[in-house]
This record gives C-alpha cells, sequence and structure tokens, in this order.
C-alpha cells in the first residue's frame, strides 16, 4: 500500500532526482510571486528614470533616461513578460548548478571578474552590492530558507550564494530581461543602477511563500527547535569518508577482539555483533568469572565510603589484573581482549584534561560493571546507541559542565553520583538499567537547560539588538557607497556621508520596519544633497537650487541634531557646503561644451581611480583561516574553554547563536555569567589561543582511535591502505 501523500517530510524522500523536482517546484512560486510584483516594480524604475532625467547634470546621460523612460511608459508589459520568463530560466538554471554541485552561475570569484570586459565586472560588483543589501533586509529568511534546503538535498549546508532563490539571482534576471527589453547598451547600466533595494522587488514576501512551501511538505517546520538543538540534522546523511572510517573502525574491533592488540590471536569465537538498530540481548558469560566480577563490584561499594576510595577510582590497573586473578579457566582469550580493550577506553577518559578529576573519579567506580556489560554484549564497542556506552558518553560530557568553585555540592554532581551508585549496587545482567539512569541524567539536564533559557532571555535580546545594528549598518553604508561610486560626489560631501550620514542611515534603517518613512526621507534628503553640489548647467537648475537650499539644510541640521553631532566638523562642513553652492550659483549662464567634457573626463577618472582603490583594499583583506571555519561550522552546546587573564582555564557552553552567526553568547549550565562575542571576536580569541574549542566527538569514538592505533594491521583489508 502506497505511503500517505499527506506524509511530505524530506526524510522520505526516495531519490536525489526525487528531492530535485520538489526544489524545482517552488520555482513558479517564485515567478507568480515576482509576476504580482512587477507592475508596481516597473512603475518605482519609470519614476527614477523620469527623475534622473529631469536631475542629471550630463546631457548624454539625461537624454538617454528620458528616452528609457518613454520607452518602458508605452512597453511595461512588454519588459514584465521578459522578467518573468528570465526568472524561469535563471532559477532552474541555478537549480541544476546546485544539484551537480557546480559552482553557481552567478558566484564568480575575484579571479573570474579579471576575465571580463571592465563592463561587464562593473555590472556583477553593482549586482552583488545592491544583492548584499537586500540579503541584509531578509537575512533571517534567507537563513531558513537556506536551512530547509540543505534538509530537502539532505546536505551539511547551504550559503546564500548556493541558494538558487538568492537576491542575485533575481537581479540578474531582471537585468538581462531589460538588455532585451531596451536595444540601447548606454541604457543596460543605468537602469541596473536605479534598482536599487527601495525600486526592486520586496524580497519578504517571496520567501514568505518559499519557506511556507516547504514547511507545509514537513521540512524544518520547527526553526526555532532547529536553532536551540544548534543543528538541524546535519549527520542526517553520513558521508562516504565517515562510512569508510567507521567501517575501518569495525573492522579493528573485529580483530582484536578476536586476535588481540598483536594480532597473534587465541581466540576462536567471534564477537557477538548485532545490527545497532536491533535489540540488545544479553550473550553468555562463565558463572565463576560473574562470580568473581560481582564480588569485586560488592567490594566496591562496601568500600565507597573509604576515603582512600577502591583502588581502581581513576586507573584502570585493576582491570588489567583482573585476568590474573580470576578463577583459573574461566576466562577466553576473547574475554581478555575485551578487558585490555575497555583497560585503554578507561586510559584514555583518565588522561582527558577536559574532564574534570571529580568526575573521573566517579566514572572509575563504573569499571566492573562495564567489563560486565561488555563481557556480556560486545555491542558496547560497536554500536553507540548501547545503553551503557550511552551513560559513559553523557557523563562525560555532562562533567564537561561541573561546577569548579561548588564541586561535590553542585546538583550536577550528586545526580551523577547517584547514578554511579545505582550502577554499582543494581547492575546484574539487565541492560535496561543503564537506559533507565541515563533517562533522569538527561531529564535533569533538560530541567537545567529550561532554566537556562529562561536566565539568557536578556542577554539574548542585546545581543539581537547588537545583530540588527550591524545589519543596519551595513545597509547604511551600502546605500552611501551605491551613490558615490559613480565619482560625482565633492570630496568633502563623500567624507561626510560616509562617517556622519552612515550614522543617521543606520537609525533609520535599524527603526525601518516600525518607520519606513524615516528610511524613505533619510535617503532622499541624502540624494537632494548629492544633486545640490553636482554641477549645474542651465540657469533653471541653478534657480532649483536656490529655491530647494533653506528646507534641505534645514533638514539637514534636523537629523544632525538626532545623531548629536556637535564637533567642530560639522560647523566647517556647512562653511565648505555654502562656499560649494555659492560658486555654483556664480558660474556662466551656460556651461561651454570644452567645459561639460572636462567634468565628465574628471568624474570618469575619479570613479575608475574608486574602483582600482577598492579592490586594491580587496586584496589585502586578511584571508579566511581554519578559525573563521570553526566559528562557522560551531554548533550549539559545544564547550570552549576560555584562558582568564590570571591564567586559569575555565569551560562555557556555547548557549546561542544569533540568526546570522554575528553573536555568540557562552554561559555556564545554569546560565550565569553570560558573556557574548562577536564572530570576528570569537575567532580572534581562537587563533590567539585564548579559547580552545573542546571536541565534541563520542569519547568513547575517540578512546576506540586511539586504542586500535598501535592494533596489528589485517593485510586482506582494502580500508588499512586508506587511511
Amino acid at each position: 500500500m502506497p505511503d500517505n501523500p499527506a506524509d511530505k517530510s524530506s526524510d522520505a524522500v526516495s531519490s536525489a532526482s526525487s528531492r530535485i523536482l520538489i526544489l524545482e517546484s517552488l520555482v513558479p512560486l517564485a515567478v507568480e510571486q515576482v509576476g504580482e510584483q512587477a507592475t508596481a516594480m516597473i512603475d518605482r524604475l519609470t519614476e527614477a528614470l523620469f527623475r534622473l532625467s529631469d536631475q542629471s547634470v550630463r546631457p548624454a546621460e539625461a537624454n538617454l533616461s528620458f528616452n528609457a523612460w518613454n520607452h518602458l511608459k508605452k512597453n511595461a508589459t512588454q519588459l514584465q513578460r521578459g522578467i518573468v520568463g528570465s526568472l524561469g530560466y535563471a532559477l532552474l538554471r541555478e537549480i541544476a548548478a546546485l544539484d551537480k554541485g557546480q559552482t553557481p552561475v552567478q558566484a564568480m570569484d575575484s579571479s573570474d571578474l579579471s576575465l571580463v570586459s571592465l563592463e561587464e565586472m562593473e555590472n556583477k560588483v553593482l549586482i552583488g552590492n545592491i544583492g548584499q543589501a537586500i540579503e541584509l533586509n531578509n537575512s533571517a529568511a534567507l537563513v531558513a530558507l537556506n536551512i530547509r534546503i540543505s534538509r530537502l538535498l539532505q546536505r551539511e549546508e547551504i550559503s546564500i550564494s548556493q541558494n538558487p532563490f538568492r537576491p542575485g539571482v533575481f537581479l540578474r534576471a531582471v537585468f538581462e530581461a531589460w538588455c532585451k527589453f531596451d536595444p540601447i547598451p548606454e541604457s543596460h547600466r543605468l537602469a541596473l543602477r536605479l534598482l536599487r533595494p527601495e525600486v526592486f522587488l520586496d524580497f519578504e514576501p517571496i520567501l514568505e511563500q518559499l519557506n511556507g512551501a516547504l514547511v507545509a511538505r514537513g521540512i524544518v517546520p520547527d526553526l526555532v527547535e532547529a536553532y536551540r538543538a544548534g543543528k538541524v540534522d546535519r549527520r542526517a546523511k553520513p558521508t562516504a569518508e565517515s562510512e569508510r572510517r567507521d567501517l575501518s573502525l569495525h573492522n579493528k574491533l573485529q580483530r582484536w577482539l578476536q586476535n588481540g592488540p598483536d594480532g597473534k590471536g587465541g581466540g576462536s569465537q567471534r564477537p557477538d555483533r548485532r545490527g545497532a538498530a536491533g535489540p540488545t540481548t544479553p550473550g553468555t558469560i562463565n558463572n565463576a568469572l560473574l562470580d568473581y566480577l560481582t564480588d569485586i563490584q560488592r567490594n566496591a561499594v562496601n568500600a565507597s565510603g573509604d576515603p582512600g576510595g577502591p583502588a581502581f577510582s581513576q586507573t584502570a590497573a585493576t582491570l588489567r589484573h583482573i585476568p590474573r586473578q580470576a578463577p583459573s579457566g574461566s576466562m577466553s582469550a576473547m574475554d581478555q581482549n575485551t578487558i585490555e580493550l575497555l583497560a585503554r577506553i578507561f586510559d584514555f577518559v583518565f588522561s582527558d584534561h577536559n574532564i574534570p578529576d571529580e568526575i573521573k573519579g566517579l566514572l572509575g567506580q563504573l569499571q566492573v560493571p562495564l567489563l560486565k556489560t561488555a563481557l556480556i554484549d560486545k555491542e558496547f564497542f560497536f554500536s553507540d546507541t548501547h545503553p551503557a556506552r550511552r551513560l559513559l558518553e553523557r557523563l562525560a560530557q555532562s562533567g564537561l559542565g561541573l561546577r569548579h568553585d561548588t564541586g561535590a555540592d553542585d546538583p550536577l554532581y550528586k545526580i551523577i553520583e547517584q547514578i554511579v551508585d545505582r550502577v554499582q549496587q543494581e547492575f546484574d545482567q539487565h541492560l535496561g538499567l543503564y537506559s533507565e539512569v541515563v533517562a533522569d541524567l538527561e531529564a535533569f539536564i533538560t530541567e537545567e537547560e529550561k532554566t537556562a533559557r529562561s536566565a539568557l532571555k536578556a542577554s539574548i535580546s542585546e545581543a539581537l539588538r547588537e545583530e540588527k545594528m550591524r545589519q543596519a549598518q551595513e545597509a547604511a553604508e551600502n546605500d552611501v557607497a551605491v551613490r558615490i561610486e559613480t565619482g560625482e560626489i565633492a570630496g568633502f560631501v563623500e567624507i561626510f556621508l560616509e562617517t556622519q550620514w552612515v550614522r543617521i542611515l543606520t537609525l533609520a534603517h535599524s527603526v525601518a520596519e516600525r518607520k519606513p518613512q524615516a528610511l524613505e526621507k533619510a535617503l532622499k534628503a541624502m540624494d537632494d544633497l548629492i544633486w545640490t553640489v553636482k554641477p549645474k548647467v542651465s540657469p533653471e537648475e541653478r534657480k532649483e537650487l536656490v529655491n530647494k537650499l533653506p528646507s534641505l539644510l534645514s533638514l539637514l541640521n534636523a537629523w544632525l541634531n538626532a545623531i548629536k553631532w556637535d564637533e567642530p566638523e560639522r560647523v566647517e562642513f556647512f562653511a565648505n557646503l555654502v562656499e560649494r553652492h555659492a560658486a555654483m550659483v556664480r558660474v556662466p549662464t551656460e556651461l561651454t561644451p570644452g567645459h561639460q567634457i572636462e567634468i565628465a573626463v574628471n568624474v570618469a577618472q575619479k570613479a575608475s581611480e574608486r574602483r582600482l582603490s577598492k579592490r586594491a583594499r580587496e586584496m589585502q583583506e586578511k584571508p579566511i583561516d581554519q578559525f573563521v571555519h570553526v566559528v562557522d561550522s560551531i554548533e550549539l552546546g559545544t564547550w570552549v574553554e576560555f584562558v582568564r587573564n590570571n591564567g586559569v582555564r575555565i569551560a562555557f557552553r556555547l548557549a546561542w547563536i544569533s540568526p546570522l552567526r554575528s553573536r555568540f553568547i557562552f554561559s555556564n549550565r545554569q546560565g550565569d555569567d553570560p558573556f557574548s562575542f562577536t564572530a570576528g571576536e570569537f575567532a580572534s580569541a581562537l587563533r590567539e589561543q585564548g579559547a580552545v574549542v573542546m571536541p565534541r566527538e563520542s569519547v568513547v569514538t575517540r578512546a576506540l582511535t586511539e586504542a586500535l592505533k598501535g592494533a596489528a594491521p589485517d593485510r586482506t583489508d582494502p580500508a588499512q591502505y586508506q587511511e
């Protein structure tokens, strides 16, 4: 009987082709959304072209924009059809590239840019800048879409540059549609310059529709829970490399248990290897050996009150002593190999400096119960879901958060101590006991995490505010950059825009959701200021300048008062501005053609110098190193050891990651003493060895890998030659 069609979870998707079909099914939704918005976007572009034709100081540009405006006004429907067709093709092309693992069509590095014409390079840079601004305005929804697409395709993660539905793809599609729509080549970059975020499509409903379609198929419906877990099923599909490592480890374990560390053997039995997904049932153990181990376990319980404690509390010597003291004939060669392998696991645990000594002492008391378990069921070594192994893992991992200032009074220490006592006293051959105590430990940890999340609310709110302000600042810097890149603006005005007006735009962007009119007014004031300092060719333009100045100067001063810019530089700026305006009003009635050409040449030279300087700065930027990659991939719940100024090392848990992964909050288990790092600060701390990420990999797996390093290789196993 076929599956219920309503069950559309991504995990149920049976093949790569069907997963790609689901992704392709989003294309009509995106195209439909763009079709609904196309008329409004074209109206905004039409208005921008007319405004440019009216305000441009360059006659050629004014004439070009007027003709483009006239063509668009008469043939808007033609452009709309072209956009829809171009977008559908572009999205399918991007999905095909993602499916094949190719570099996205639009994502090209600096080496790619060097192979194309200057005009094409400028187009790519401009599309990248505008696209980045749109990404910043819709970052949370884009990150959510990235996560859902990566889950759908069963990939560890995809970046925004790989997302087929990123803003740059839509921008490129609209630009290509315009190039086909208007045969005048000079109008192509003109239109692209005008497709700023406020003119372009509203991306919020597009992303909402795409995310909603994936949620309807059961693909990461609870994104909040996914963030809280610190990952979105990143391990859902093991990589070929991890599968090969697992197979190699499995083969080594089999050889060890059969033949011992030197490979010379003596054991004829095969380990009781069952499938990890199936039930774990007890095997057999010699009764005399079982009685002997039970006596040791009972003696350890009775000696627990002794200040010296059992001799094996933090050493595996007692385990290694068992084969010499056990009843004669009670142990097979495989039993002896099992004891040595478990002893090596505990050697590793006791040498791990990340595990507190108090926890090591408690773990040491589990050696005999775990030995009985391993002798009964060799699955302990092979399966990381074995209940006894899960207990050892959870105790070691949770112990990382033990508070050194409380020691045995820490509630976590007390519950671990109770669990160890219960296992020592109650374990015979019933493996279900381990599942019960693991459930108790996890219930305690879950309750602590709830308390910690509540304690971190204020810190998280502050970090979100900081991230939002940083987003706003980046958007503001982009708003200024796209306006001054032409080289037409006087130097003192450029400095003013890049220092003071960026602050105003940052403030406006930060409140744009509640007060969109504030951002519109701040952008218009900037555009008006820029217009006033551009050359005025005709008497009509100079008259318009004189009429606009009083209200503009009043508005500029009001904005500057809002950011409390009262430094002497403010007086100097307005003095320069007045002088510039006065000079423009006093120029001859008409600029000579030669003067106009001179101005145009100077502008072009300045724009070229700006582009060259920008590329030089980009080439000098610090390359991304392994510490940046660590920050990019670190998961919630990871413990990080920080070195204080006095040299003391203390561990804190990564308790929260912001949606853009630009802020990280660390705290202890209870959420006390929280502190935050930006992504750059965290990478610097790792780089300067002020912080060290503790391993998240299973301690038993690491112990087994270390224990088996010296094992004799199996020359018939091809995996041996691939490591």
